[in-house]
């Protein structure tokens, strides 16, 4: 994988330059592989997401690539303190690439794990549900826990997911504890809406959904907490 030399600012100003609704998530890759964001040996399955392997590791990290917007178009963003959002004529697209920046992160210093990039999530969770219904070899009794970072706010780690228990209140709170040694404020919730993490409860035990710091996701006034996010 090549060194992703660009920090986590840098690296979401570049994710959120343009909007990428479903069915463009190819040119996001192909612009970002260009730009040295995405590694170029990223794999693609047969459903259309593309996924990275760092080491054995029974944890998937989860993020989805489409944003809400129903055309591809520039965006302008401003700045206020920690706060970035845009001029109010297009949507951030925090929601979802604040969850794409941290699973780069991760990637960079080679956290062990199965990185998933997810198609579709916007227009119903087209590319895990295909994958979690009929490619259910690749993943059942294979990992113990899947990751979104697709939730608003900075203190979620949601245990349910339209109303359906999706992880455990062990699990929730074990990882709240963990991410609070680094002096933040995470709690388990169980107001969780769904992402693409609900659609694989029936083969992996955890499925949760960590909150990244977006606001008023859908809209043009959405927002992104940037220091946070780091």
């Amino acid at each position: 994988m090549k060194k992703n030399d660009n920090t986590i600012f840098e690296t979401f100003i570049k994710l959120t330059s343009r909007t990428y609704p479903y069915g463009t998530e190819d040119a996001l890759v192909s612009d970002m592989i260009e730009q040295g964001i995405f590694p170029p040996d990223l794999q693609k399955d047969t459903h259309g997401n593309y996924f990275y392997k760092i080491g054995e590791s029974r944890t998937i990290f989860a993020s989805h690539l489409d944003t809400v917007s129903k055309e591809a178009t520039s965006v302008i963003h401003t700045f206020d303190g920690d706060i970035i959002g845009t001029d109010g004529k297009t949507t951030l697209g925090a929601d979802y690439k604040a969850g794409v920046t941290v699973m780069l992160h991760l990637m960079e210093n080679k956290v062990p794990g199965l990185y998933y990039f997810f198609i579709g999530e916007e227009v119903g969770c087209i590319g895990s549900g295909l994958a979690s219904s009929m490619s259910i070899q690749d993943f059942k009794g294979k990992y113990d826990r899947i990751l979104s970072f697709d939730r608003r706010g900075t203190d979620s780690v949601i245990t349910y997911q339209s109303s359906t228990r999706c992880c455990s209140d062990a699990f929730a709170d074990a990882l709240a504890r963990q991410l609070n040694l680094s002096g933040m404020k995470y709690r388990k919730d169980e107001g969780g809406v769904y992402t693409d993490s609900a659609e694989f409860t029936d083969i992996i035990p955890e499925c949760t959904n960590i909150s990244v710091g977006y606001y008023k996701e859908h809209t043009t006034s959405e927002t992104q907490d940037i220091r946070h996010l780091e």
